[in-house]
């Protein structure tokens, strides 16, 4: 068969790190090297166009397309003109968000929702697709029934041993190889080494997407993918990659014997940089460059609320200790809604005194299957449909402040923070090149289009842009579903009981019916391919 995957392209109104990063389509990539025995492209829409075009130059049977919340109404368009183009091609989603909110992809266009693993479940679609086989007899799927209702199959284990996975097909986007880039990271590959996360923040899923169990790859498996890499840079995705001594110590040794050096950046939790200073320096001489750190606030309460079990003081120590060893800190904050001038300016105080340069600031979004999504679920100000918003970069909760006001406050720390050149040239960054050289003049096109949208983002929440957010495209008039009736099948899913297969309805608040009416690995694979389109 031909199977198509598809990286959708970024909304218009999601902002924040698609000016400054844009890394390989990783989960892509899985799925691809899981279809042995069939031709496969992959068409990344964030760097090409031409999806129709391709759709008939290439007339596949299958489409493939995974994203994060952002991209959900750019997924059902790519489908609905796949369905347009030939109402017979298979269409298949999958990705973090269809695996927690897998209802919001219900609709006449998506055959299929993928719940775990895409590498290992794809090849089984493959063969159904071909014979003929019911998807309802495929577990760890969700079926659409309408446009807001989907069914479960039976329950799958979320993905098999990760050292049972195929390398990742880079070869399918080897023309773009030299347009991925991270900051200055150019050309920059990912590599992801885990599944899940061994932690329980209440406003991330990603433990929850692998029922709290991380699945990792062993240290020889990582070093010989890293062995056939061209890239100097290479980007660690995992949620926490700094996190076990053991297999980091494995692993730099088995680096050190096959004289692999590369450019690293990756996660890590800074109590564990703060306690562990002898594992961050043998990493440094091994390559490390920076480590992006979820400090998220500048006290110990904020951290306290997210369940963070970490302390603003080992945010400090863990910077100091990067700094040591000239690793930057790429640092991550999430400020609450509720914040008022005198938050912000305490905000930038800990920047200040912490030397911090790179950021990335994302208010506080309750996710749908995070933790905290039940508590804030009746609150929220931007539509759940307005996909494009819920970015980590728009605010989609009531702010004390004004929400112009809000913005501009963001705003101002990322200037002062970033755009400074006089505070720039006082931190030693390991990462930044001279102010002349093209890839910092990228980096300041990149930060004047995210000013941009900053400055004016108060203004995507009126109706006009919240409708607008919300297109899906046209319909299909006539499609007929191809999913059968679906009684007698039972299912095992978290916080679900066995029984007769149920349809789950889209929750729509009254908020978001009103907005609707005047106007926010496939599976394991694609959700932890970390593609860089946030």
């Amino acid at each position: 068969m031909r199977i198509l995957l598809v990286r959708p392209p970024v909304p218009r109104h999601t902002m924040g790190l698609k000016h400054v990063m844009i890394c390989e389509p990783l989960e892509l990539e899985y799925v691809a090297a899981g279809c042995e025995g069939h031709e496969v492209q992959i068409l990344d829409m964030i760097l090409e166009r031409g999806y129709e075009e391709r759709l008939r130059a290439f007339s596949p049977d299958v489409i493939g397309t995974s994203c994060y919340i952002t991209g959900v109404n750019e997924v059902i368009k790519l489908c609905r003109i796949a369905k347009r183009w030939n109402p017979k091609v298979w269409t298949v989603v999958g990705g973090v968000h269809a695996s927690k909110a897998p209802e919001d992809f219900a609709d006449g266009a998506v055959d299929c929702i993928v719940l775990g693993d895409g590498t290992s479940i794809m090849p089984e679609l493959l063969e159904a697709f071909a014979s003929g086989r019911d998807l309802e007899e495929i577990s760890g799927l969700a079926l659409p029934v309408d446009e807001q209702r989907v069914v479960f199959t039976a329950e799958r284990r979320y993905m098999p041993k990760p050292d049972t996975l195929p390398l990742p097909r880079r070869d399918l986007v080897a023309h773009l190889r030299h347009r991925y880039y991270y900051i200055f990271h150019r050309p920059v590959a990912t590599v992801k080494t885990t599944w899940g996360c061994w932690y329980k923040c209440n406003f991330c899923f990603t433990w929850q997407i692998t029922d709290g169990l991380p699945y990792s790859r062993s240290p020889e498996s990582i070093v010989e993918e890293l062995a056939g890499i061209e890239a100097d840079d290479i980007y660690i995705v995992d949620d926490i990659f700094l996190i076990n001594r053991k297999r980091l110590s494995k692993i730099a040794e088995l680096m050190r014997a096959r004289g692999i050096r590369k450019n690293i950046f990756c996660y890590g939790r800074s109590d564990f940089i703060a306690e562990n200073e002898d594992v961050i320096a043998e990493w440094a001489e091994l390559g490390l460059r920076a480590v992006l750190i979820g400090l998220e606030a500048s006290t110990d309460g904020e951290l306290d609320s997210m369940n963070k079990q970490n302390t603003v003081d080992y945010n400090r120590q863990a910077i100091e200790v990067l700094r040591r060893h000239g690793v930057d800190t790429y640092g991550s904050l999430i400020p609450n809604p509720d914040y008022t001038p005198e938050d912000w300016a305490r905000l930038q105080r800990f920047i200040d005194d912490t030397g911090l340069y790179y950021l990335n600031i994302s208010p506080l979004t309750p996710l749908p299957g995070t933790a905290i999504w039940d508590d804030y679920k009746d609150r929220v100000s931007v539509p759940r449909k307005a996909h494009g918003l819920w970015d980590l970069s728009h605010s989609v909760l009531p702010t004390r402040m004004p929400l112009r006001d809000f913005y501009r406050s963001l705003l101002g720390v990322y200037i002062h923070s970033i755009l400074d050149l006089r505070r720039a040239n006082r931190l030693t960054l390991r990462t930044r090149p001279p102010v002349w050289h093209p890839a910092y003049l990228r980096l300041w096109w990149g930060a004047v289009q995210i000013y941009r949208q900053f400055r004016h983002a108060h203004r995507h929440h009126t109706p006009r842009e919240l409708a607008a957010a919300m297109d899906r495209g046209p319909e299909v008039p006539g499609l007929v579903r191809r999913q059968r009736s679906m009684t007698g099948t039972s299912i095992s899913r978290p916080g679900r009981t066995r029984g007769p297969l149920p349809a789950v309805p889209v929750a729509i608040t009254p908020r978001e019916s009103a907005a609707g009416g005047a106007a926010a690995g496939i599976g394991a694979a694609w959700q932890g391919g970390s593609d860089g389109d946030a």
